[in-house]
């Protein structure tokens, strides 16, 4: 592999953790630009203009990593989905390695991301997994695990081992990492942090995911005690702590409102960020496309409004999955417009995609 295309590749491990100079992302772009001109699976122009973005931005006096990130209660979140189109969405804070919900779209900033959590079959959130291989063994980075509902893991399989046949030589396509993730299992992901999934009401099967935080507190009895007789304890194997496990964040995918009103899970609705759906939101025929939503497995913006007390629990929600009828100005206007009092600056619109693929 050419040196230049693994500098590359560091720089876009760095660009995942908030650590990269735009200067030499476009320096090895363009020394790199032979080697990605012939490379029939990856999108050198996208890349050209992800680059461009940063000096834009630069020139604004912004950072480049803060474009289309989301920040809330210490973990940002990268929600790029248009309904229909491609969905992928990028978790990450100071102690959690980042991680993606859904690959309808091999985004940069999900280069770095080694844990994978897919929602469902649908083309726009499962099509991208081996781009995302991919371009993850082209940067000389570790394969990474694509957790998936169990009934797609062999024909999951059968498209990146096609994938690898057309390619002839990517060896990162080769037998990746595909991995049942059910019901009444637990993934443990680093840093104390797990993850669970919980079922949704779709279309077709499908599933959403909670994010959870492992804490160990001093048990109350323990307060105040000498730290020689705490030790002493500790060494004695005697328990000394409590575990806290408090739900962080959760992922619904494609849903309807069902999801909501009868939670599979009372963690869905304690979270501190809930990202999901609003793929419908127009104020017109509204009786008409709720109707529309519930047909196709998706919820309307007027449900969420309507059912605004179930989410008092929750800090922030992120809507996403927004239809491509609406424009980002569209969707800015009618949320705002539209959403009540108790949920006005806990909701924030993931309008990045739009914007820079209209």
């Amino acid at each position: 592999m050419p040196t230049c295309i693994q500098a590359l590749g560091t720089c876009l491990k760095a660009l995942s953790h908030g650590r990269c100079c735009c200067r030499r992302l476009q320096i090895l772009a363009n020394l790199c630009h032979c080697y990605f001109h012939w490379s029939p699976w990856f999108d050198f122009s996208s890349q050209v203009r992800y680059f461009n973005a940063f000096q834009r931005k630069r020139a604004l006096g912004m950072s480049a990593l803060e474009e289309g990130w989301l920040k809330a209660d210490g973990y940002s979140i990268y929600a790029w989905s248009v309904s229909g189109y491609e969905t992928c969405v990028v978790v990450k804070s100071d102690d959690l390695q980042s991680i993606s919900f859904d690959m309808g779209a091999s985004i940069p900033q999900s280069l770095g991301c080694a844990n994978v959590f897919i929602s469902h079959g649908h083309m726009d959130h499962i099509g991208a997994v081996s781009s995302h291989a991919a371009k993850r063994g082209l940067f000389g980075l570790r394969k990474a695990q694509y957790f998936v509902p169990p009934h797609l893991v062999e024909k999951l399989k059968s498209v990146t081992d096609a994938s690898f046949a057309m390619s002839e030589n990517t060896e990162a396509l080769k037998d990746v990492n595909i991995i049942p993730f059910g019901k009444n299992i637990t993934i443990n992901l680093p840093n104390n942090y797990l993850m669970r999934t919980f079922p949704t009401v779709h279309r077709i099967p499908s599933q959403g995911y909670i994010l959870y935080k492992q804490i160990k507190k001093l048990r109350p009895e323990l307060v105040g005690q000498p730290a020689t007789k705490i030790a002493e304890m500790h060494r004695k194997n005697v328990p000394i702590h409590d575990v806290i496990t408090t739900p962080e964040l959760a992922y619904t995918g494609d849903t309807t409102i069902e999801v909501f009103l009868n939670p599979p899970t009372e963690d869905l609705l304690r979270v501190k960020i809930l990202v999901t759906e609003a793929t419908y939101l127009g104020h017109h025929d509204t009786s008409d496309n709720i109707r529309k939503a519930k047909e196709f497995g998706h919820t309307h913006l007027q449900e969420l409004i309507d059912n605004a007390h179930l989410f008092k629990d929750i800090g922030n929600i992120i809507l996403m999955h927004f239809s491509a009828r609406y424009s980002s100005q569209d969707v800015q206007q009618i949320v705002a417009s539209s959403i009540p009092e108790e949920l006005k600056g806990k909701v924030h619109c993931a309008i990045t995609a739009k914007e820079k693929m209209s």
